[in-house]
């Protein structure tokens, strides 16, 4: 008689069919809330499209609540979890727990590839040490705590999760190799090779070997954005990421993300994240300006 019955939507070839599900999965099971920051852009198929798309940010109601109807509390998200955290998972390889100025916990598990983090997950909301801000006590209470037990799984099944998808995307991209590269892998790579250069659309067409309206339309096709937004967001993700993992002063942070001076980096810095980089700076070391430091981040 059989006994072997085939999962017949589950298709190991094709990892967007199933990495879904299987962060789903790991939200049912541990009641939790995941979000995942792609530091390499990795979560993309073949045609350009995301593969787990609304990850990329918190949807946990309680960390949703106000944050962009109150500026301040918007501010102090980017400087405690955005810079504050990722500061610390891009320096620890290793998962911990970080407790933020809205009285919550959250599991952050980083995800390496060559020593360097190219995946990050935060996964919550649990009730943590913090008073809430005034009107959350009671939602807040509702939050459950960080138990240890479940918290250190939590963070081992993240850690398998992430390796696991690394994995599923290097074997999909074998095949994907053979095939010419789609036209928003080649802007992506355009960028890696030259964001820290004084690039222009006109430098894009020459490697697409199109005119430099025919660029503009392929990027915007793409990335939903024009070829001079994209490569903002490009440097600017690449100085966040050297101002929270080195030391280097501004000036050469400047020079390395491909701006002239460090003073319109500092104004397009402000513009883009709301602060200027000195307060990432200081939000990685101190937490928010204007608050008592104290501990943020607990290792596991």
């Amino acid at each position: 008689m059989l006994k072997t019955v085939f999962l017949d939507k589950f298709d190991p070839g094709s990892p967007g069919s199933y990495l879904a599900e299987a962060i789903y999965a790991a939200e049912r099971l541990f009641g939790v809330t995941i979000t995942i920051h792609d530091h390499r852009a990795l979560l993309f198929d073949a045609d350009g499209k995301r593969l787990l798309p609304g990850r990329d940010h918190h949807t946990h109601p309680y960390c949703r609540a106000g944050r962009y109807a109150v500026p301040e509390w918007n501010r102090s998200c980017l400087a405690e979890c955005a810079f504050q955290a990722e500061s610390a998972a891009l320096c620890e390889l290793r998962p911990f727990l970080h407790h933020c100025w809205k009285g919550v916990t959250e599991l952050v598990v980083p995800v390496e590839r060559g020593r360097t983090p190219v995946l990050i997950f935060y996964a919550g909301a649990f009730r943590g040490p913090g008073a809430p801000p005034a009107g959350f006590e009671a939602a807040h209470a509702a939050l459950p705590p960080a138990d240890e037990k479940s918290v250190s799984d939590l963070a081992r099944l993240l850690t398998l999760v992430g390796h696991g998808i690394l994995r599923a995307l290097e074997s999909s991209r074998e095949s994907e190799r053979r095939q010419p590269p789609s036209r928003k892998q080649q802007i992506r790579k355009f960028l890696d090779e030259h964001a820290h250069e004084p690039a222009a659309l006109s430098d894009l067409a020459r490697a697409l070997h199109v005119s430099p309206s025919r660029a503009g339309h392929l990027v915007t096709a793409a990335f939903g954005c024009p070829f001079q937004e994209l490569l903002l967001a490009e440097r600017m993700t690449r100085a966040r990421n050297l101002l929270l993992s080195t030391d280097y002063p501004q000036k050469e942070i400047a020079r390395c993300c491909g701006f002239g001076t460090v003073h319109y980096f500092s104004r397009m810095f402000r513009r883009f994240y709301g602060m200027p980089p000195g307060r990432c700076r200081d939000a990685k070391k101190n937490g928010v300006p204007g608050r008592e430091p104290r501990k943020r981040t607990e290792f596991i």
